[in-house]
C-alpha cells in the first residue's frame, strides 16, 4: 500500500476537535519539528491495522455469548440459545443458525439444499456469491471441525464455522482498511473512523457484509489509481461485489454522473459491460442449474413486508397504520418504494451534473445509498456498515459521524430487547421508534451537509487536502478544455 507523503498529511489533533482531547492524553498535537514518517515500526498503516483488528476483536466478543454450547448426553454438542440469550445478549447474528438452517452442516451443492414452509419450498435465499461462499465455509467447517472436537471442549459445530467465517472476514477487512487508508490520501487518519467504528463493534459479523465491502472498495481503489484499463477491473470488482450484495452496483450510479461531466461516457459503458459479465459470469450456472434456488432472492425480497427498524415500521407503529396493501404481496409496498428511490437517484443525478463544480465520488455514493436505506422497506441493521467508508471518504466530520455511529451501535440492542416482546418485557415501542428517528435524522443531516459541500456552502476538507482534487476519482475526473480550467478555479 501506498499512502500520501508525510509532508502532505492534515493531522486530526490539529483539525479535528473529537480527536484533541485523546491526543492531549498522548502527549500533544503534532509539533513544528516533529520528524514526521520516520517511524520504523508504528508506521500509520500498522497502526490502522491494529485499531481494526482490536475493534473486530471486540465484534467478535459481542457475539461471543451466542457461540457457547452444551453437551448432550449423546456426547454432541449444541448451541445453548436457552432463555433466549441471542436477544438478551444482543449477540444475534445470521451466520451460526443458518448453519444447520441452509443445509451447510451437510455433504451437497448449497443451491440444491431445500426445505418446506407450509406449502412452500424454501432454497438459499443469498445472492449467488454469497450462497458459495457460504457453501465453501460449511466444506471447510465440516472438514475440520473433527480436529475442534477431538480437543474436548464443548464447541458447537456452528461455533466453529462462525469463527472460521469470521476470520476470513478479518483479512479481508484489514485489506479494506489498507485500501481505504490509500483513498483517504492526505487525510489519512480518516482512517480510523472506519477501523475503530462503533459499527464494526456490533455488526462485523451479523452478517456476510464484509465481502461486498471489500469488492466495492477495491473497484473505488483500482478507478482512483488511473491506470489504463484499470478501470475495466473496477467493473469486475463491481460485478462480483453485486453478486455478493446488491448494493455495490450503485457505484455504477456515481461514476454515471461523472463519466457524463467529463465525457468518458465510453469509460463508464465498458466499466458497467465488465461488472456485468462479471455478475453474468457467477449467475448464469446457478440460474440453469438451479432456476428455482436462483429466483429464492427475488422472491423473498418481493413478498416480505418492512422491516423493524425502517420508516415504514416507525409510522406502523407510531399510528397504528397498516400498509398500502391489506394482505398478501406488499405490492403496493414494492412500488412506492423503487418510485421513491428511483426519483432519488434521478434528482442526485440532475443535482450533480448541475452543480458548478464536479461532485466527489463518495459524496455521490454516500447519497444513493442513505436514499436506498431511507426509503427501503428492508434495513436490516447491518446495512448500516454499507455507508461508514462512503460517509468517512465524502464527510471526514469526526464528532458527527462517531455520534451517528454509536447511535448505530446503540440501536442493536435496543431492537434486540424490543424482539423479546412485550410478555417478556421487551423494549417498548417508543424506546425503538425514538432511537430509529434518531439515527435516520443523523444521517438525513450528513446528507444534507453533503449537498451544501457539494454546493460550495460549507468547507470541503477533502478537496482542501488534495488541491481541489477528488482522490477517488481516477479517469472520470480527468476534463477536457475549458471545463477543466473551469474545475481548478
Amino acid at each position: 500500500m501506498r499512502l500520501s507523503h508525510p509532508a502532505h498529511r492534515v493531522y486530526p489533533s490539529l483539525s479535528e476537535p473529537a480527536a484533541r482531547g485523546f491526543t492531549e492524553f498522548l502527549g500533544g498535537p503534532v509539533g513544528r519539528f516533529a520528524a514526521v514518517g520516520r517511524a520504523r515500526f508504528f508506521t500509520p498503516l500498522r497502526v490502522l491495522i491494529a485499531l481494526a483488528l482490536t475493534f473486530l476483536s471486540f465484534g467478535y466478543l459481542s457475539k461471543a455469548a451466542c457461540l457457547g454450547g452444551i453437551r448432550q448426553d449423546d456426547g454432541s454438542v449444541s448451541l445453548n440459545w436457552a432463555g433466549s440469550r441471542q436477544y438478551t445478549a444482543a449477540c444475534y447474528n445470521d451466520i451460526v443458525p443458518l448453519y444447520s438452517g441452509r443445509g451447510l452442516d451437510q455433504p451437497g451443492f448449497v443451491y440444491a439444499f431445500s426445505w418446506t414452509e407450509g406449502d412452500l419450498t424454501r432454497y438459499m435465499e443469498y445472492p449467488v456469491l454469497a450462497g458459495l461462499f457460504q457453501g465453501i465455509m460449511g466444506w471447510w467447517s465440516r472438514t475440520t471441525f473433527p480436529l475442534i472436537d477431538a480437543l474436548g471442549a464443548p464447541i458447537p459445530a456452528a461455533s466453529w464455522y462462525f469463527t472460521s467465517t469470521a476470520c476470513v472476514f478479518a483479512v479481508l477487512w484489514v485489506l479494506t482498511i489498507g485500501f481505504v487508508a490509500e483513498l483517504t490520501g492526505n487525510r489519512v487518519w480518516d482512517t480510523v473512523l472506519v477501523a475503530a467504528s462503533p459499527i464494526v463493534i456490533v455488526h462485523a459479523f451479523s452478517n456476510w457484509d464484509i465481502p461486498s465491502i471489500f469488492l466495492a472498495v477495491l473497484a473505488m481503489w483500482l478507478i482512483a489509481r488511473a491506470r489504463p484499463g484499470w478501470a475495466l477491473w473496477a467493473g469486475v470488482a463491481i460485478g462480483l461485489g453485486t453478486a455478493f450484495k446488491l448494493w455495490p452496483l450503485y457505484l455504477l450510479g456515481a461514476y454515471l454522473v461523472l463519466a457524463v461531466r467529463a465525457r468518458k461516457l465510453g469509460a463508464w459503458v465498458a466499466m458497467a459491460l465488465t461488472a456485468a459479465a462479471a455478475w453474468l459470469a457467477v449467475n448464469i450456472p446457478i440460474m440453469l442449474a438451479y432456476p428455482e434456488a436462483w429466483r429464492e432472492f427475488l422472491r423473498l425480497n418481493s413478498e416480505r413486508s418492512w422491516e423493524w427498524t425502517t420508516i415504514w415500521a416507525v409510522i406502523s407503529r407510531r399510528t397504528g397504520w397498516t400498509g398500502f396493501d391489506e394482505a398478501g404481496e406488499p405490492t403496493i409496498l414494492n412500488l412506492v418504494t423503487f418510485l421513491l428511490f428511483a426519483g432519488a437517484c434521478l434528482g442526485i443525478a440532475i443535482y450533480g451534473w448541475r452543480v458548478a463544480r464536479t461532485p466527489r465520488v463518495a459524496e455521490l455514493v454516500t447519497l444513493i445509498l442513505a436514499a436506498f436505506l431511507l426509503f427501503n422497506k428492508v434495513w436490516s441493521p447491518q446495512y448500516s456498515l454499507w455507508l461508514v467508508i462512503p460517509v468517512v471518504l465524502a464527510l471526514p466530520r469526526w464528532r458527527l459521524l462517531l455520534t451517528w455511529m454509536t447511535t448505530e451501535m446503540v440501536l442493536w440492542p435496543v431492537l434486540m430487547w424490543h424482539l423479546l416482546g412485550q410478555d417478556n418485557k421487551g423494549a417498548p415501542d417508543w424506546l425503538l421508534d425514538t432511537i430509529v428517528i434518531t439515527r435516520d435524522a443523523f444521517i438525513v443531516a450528513i446528507c444534507v451537509l453533503i449537498i451544501r459541500q457539494m454546493a460550495r456552502k460549507v468547507a470541503d476538507p477533502v478537496r482542501a487536502a488534495h488541491q481541489g482534487h477528488d482522490p477517488l476519482a481516477g479517469e472520470f475526473g480527468v476534463h477536457k478544455g475549458r471545463r477543466q480550467a473551469k474545475e481548478r478555479i
